[in-house]
């Protein structure tokens, strides 16, 4: 039960102990509005809950873009600031799509863009949401549940009930539903569920960007800290058919004509001026146990900033060298070093405000108080948290190396990427949906080398396997790998060259002729990363 338990514990976000929730702070869901109106308005707020998030009539929230990818993915917020569709981001949210409008001849990331008519906006590889509601739909989720399971059970049951709620919602859009996502997301450890609905528009045109050395001025020097010298900033345009409604590219497009857009003020705030933020930031850790944050301060962090660097300081190397090759990699370097940035704060920042004694302090408060009173049921939450964060000490470092590691070496995340066509290929009974996906990767490989440069990505394959080798224990490791780490005498570069000569992961001819035959032996063969 003991270890059910821990398993649990390291499944779900930690809740703080001994803390009051205030009404001015953290992040709130725009449904729950209403409960912060008369704080707001006694600070100084002019709007009502209603003319912030409402699903009867246009509000801020209308105004609100998300980015999102071609896929679907999110990952940045917007404005809307005109009548004809344009809205604001940032410089770097809008990178990845300057960069491919960007060409050797014709080089808008470096040189900056500004479309002086309508003709002449340039089509962005990304789609835009616009929420349309907030929906609970915690009964959905966890009404049918059945009561005892372990959290390892009921953490799979409650990602199926996901799944099959978001296809139930969309299937009850009827006609409209291919013009909308539903994100159906755990909120509060899982103890509540809501499904945000998103119109999404394809049509997404490039306005205006600066150059980079004004829109990412100083590189990571002041980026996630306050004040910031850079014009971070990047504005595109929303397209829509004859009817405002989302519509694939077309010369034929009409700007979008929104429900709300945000008016600007030249004249800037005034002293005093009631100033909130709504946006679609990511998750919180601001609850971590002690022994968390003393794992993030003094190992999970400062990791992530050390493989990064050495990963950073390889795209460098060549960058700085070849213009063309630093238009290649210039999206993927931004994407490192902007985290980078966060992860090295983040270590620096945890030891200085010594956030872990802090943190010692409420947990020895809520102690305390469980020893004071008849809360016998929280006996022993302290020791579960306590052994919890000890399996997190020891094999916490395994999702650092994947996540920064493997997942920056191309060829490696294409190795990780084989898994469900491995699946298809070992079921002789579906050799015909094996054959589907294969077609379905092959036709996907010219954008997925077209930002690979084989020095570079050779010099990187090095690095992740030296620290896969050296810094986790080899014990858990694919045998393959440390046996090749033995055989080579820990010559990472020896190791990666005979990759090299052995895989068709780096090399897309050879990738296309083994996706035209796929053979479950020739991939199990080459592929240790499992």
């Amino acid at each position: 039960m003991i270890k059910k338990k821990i398993i649990g514990l390291l499944l779900i976000l930690g809740i703080g102990f001994g803390q009051q929730v205030r009404a001015d702070e953290g992040m709130w869901p725009l449904f729950l509005i209403k409960q912060l109106q008369d704080s707001m308005q006694a600070r100084g707020l002019q709007l009502t809950a209603e003319d912030i998030y409402s699903i009867n009539k246009a509000c801020v929230k209308d105004g609100i873009v998300r980015l999102m990818s071609k896929q679907n993915r999110m990952f940045c917020t917007g404005e809307i600031i005109s009548q004809q569709g344009l809205f604001l981001t940032n410089h770097h949210c809008g990178y990845g799509a300057i960069q491919e409008l960007s060409t050797n001849e014709d080089n808008i990331l470096k040189n900056g863009f500004w479309a002086k008519t309508q003709n002449e906006e340039r089509p962005a590889n990304f789609n835009i949401g616009l929420l349309s509601k907030v929906e609970d739909v915690t009964s959905m989720i966890l009404d049918s549940l059945p009561a005892g399971d372990d959290e390892a059970a009921r953490t799979k049951a409650v990602g199926a009930a996901m799944k099959a709620a978001t296809a139930k919602l969309k299937d009850a859009l009827g006609e409209s539903k291919d013009m909308y996502v539903i994100e159906v997301i755990p909120f509060w450890a899982g103890n509540r569920c809501l499904a945000m609905y998103y119109e999404v528009f394809t049509d997404i045109r490039l306005v205006g960007t600066p150059p980079e050395n004004i829109g990412k001025f100083g590189g990571e020097t002041d980026n996630w800290e306050w004040p910031r010298h850079t014009c971070d900033i990047s504005l595109f345009r929303i397209y829509t058919d004859a009817n405002n409604k989302p519509a694939k590219f077309s010369k034929e497009n009409k700007p979008y004509a929104p429900k709300f857009f945000f008016p600007i003020n030249i004249q800037g705030p005034q002293e005093n001026s009631y100033a909130m933020i709504l946006g679609y930031p990511g998750r919180t850790q601001r609850y971590t146990y002690s022994d968390g944050i003393k794992f993030y301060a003094e190992k999970e962090r400062p990791m992530r900033v050390k493989v990064r660097r050495d990963i950073l300081d390889i795209y460098e190397e060549s960058m700085h060298k070849d213009p063309k090759i630093k238009l290649m990699y210039s999206d993927k370097y931004a994407g490192l070093s902007n985290y980078w940035k966060k992860f090295m704060g983040e270590a620096d920042a945890l030891k200085k405000l010594n956030i872990y004694d802090r943190r010692k302090q409420e947990e020895n408060k809520f102690a305390a108080w469980v020893k004071s009173g008849n809360h016998t049921k929280y006996n022993d939450v302290i020791n579960l948290y306590t052994q919890a964060y000890s399996q997190i000490d020891k094999y916490g470092m395994f999702g650092v190396y994947l996540q920064d590691g493997i997942s920056n070496s191309q060829p490696m995340t294409f190795a990780m990427g084989m898994g469900p066509l491995e699946a298809l290929l070992a079921d002789k009974s579906k050799k015909e949906e094996a054959k589907k996906m294969a077609a379905e990767m092959a036709a996907d490989l010219d954008k997925d080398f077209k930002e690979f440069h084989d020095p570079i990505e050779k010099k990187v394959l090095a690095s992740v396997l030296m620290h896969l080798v050296e810094d986790l224990d080899n014990a858990q490791l694919p045998a393959a790998l440390v046996n090749m780490a033995n055989k080579h005498k820990k010559d990472y570069t020896a190791m990666a060259e005979e990759m090299w000569k052995k895989s068709f992961f780096v090399n897309k001819d050879k990738f296309a002729k083994f996706l035209k035959s796929p053979s479950l032996k020739t991939l199990q063969k080459i592929r240790f990363i499992a």
